[in-house]
């Protein structure tokens, strides 16, 4: 899939106003046709990064533009696994994606003979894996997405945002994970092309939220440190 840059703009607020805003969103936008019966779906992903963790340090420091790459995958099934490159230029967010096989990440994660057969950007991450680059941490969220239309927005509420010390294993469901945001709060996102349509811009003027420019992949790193 091709990258197309968006504009991506995140808050912190409190899962009492999540819980509102929720009710708020489905008046006006719908759901992702890929939610479970709760209107959420659960999301794994593995972010890779060198030696240095230039990722991390590049995302703390402010550097305006910056990439990083992951595998993620929903409600823990494998039979749908993305492997994606995400690029920011300040507000603006790219992403490329490219579906994988089960046993090709799990290569990325022991450095496989499979690698060596990988083409685009499949085999961008396997060159970086062969030169040091290698898993870092393990982000889970729980995640309620919504759509509209005109403007191709996607508002998403990310709650119980968790992630597993030093264990990398993507399929490990028995992994036992530590929460990462303080208690009571939740990321709440908004992603758009050109423009945010003003009935969506009002909905969400009226929720209390503080921007937020930690990612989470930087939010998960930091509780090991």
């Amino acid at each position: 899939m091709a990258e197309i840059k968006r504009h991506e703009i995140k808050y912190i607020i409190s899962l009492r106003e999540a819980e509102l805003l929720k009710y708020r969103l489905r008046a006006l936008l719908r759901p992702d046709p890929h939610v479970r019966a709760d209107g959420s779906y659960f999301i794994r992903s593995l972010y890779f990064d060198d030696t240095d963790y230039r990722a991390y340090h590049e995302k703390i420091a402010g550097v305006k533009e910056r990439t990083k790459y992951r595998i993620r995958f929903y409600n823990m099934d494998d039979s749908r696994i993305t492997l994606e490159k995400k690029s920011k230029d300040g507000d603006l967010s790219g992403k490329e994606s490219v579906r994988i096989s089960r046993g090709l990440a799990e290569a990325y994660l022991t450095g496989g003979e499979a690698l060596r057969g990988t083409e685009g950007l499949a085999r961008e991450l396997a060159r970086l894996r062969q030169n040091g680059w290698k898993g870092a941490v393990l982000v889970d969220y729980i995640r309620y997405p919504f759509v509209y239309p005109t403007g191709n927005v996607r508002v998403t509420i990310d709650t119980e945002l968790r992630t597993a010390p030093f264990q990398t294993d993507l399929f490990d469901d028995r992994t036992l994970t530590v929460p990462v945001l303080d208690e009571g709060e939740a990321v709440l996102e908004v992603k758009y092309d050109a423009f945010l349509p003003a009935p969506v811009r009002a909905l969400l003027e009226g929720v209390p939220k503080q921007r937020c420019a930690v990612s989470k992949y930087t939010k998960c790193l930091d509780i090991l440190q």
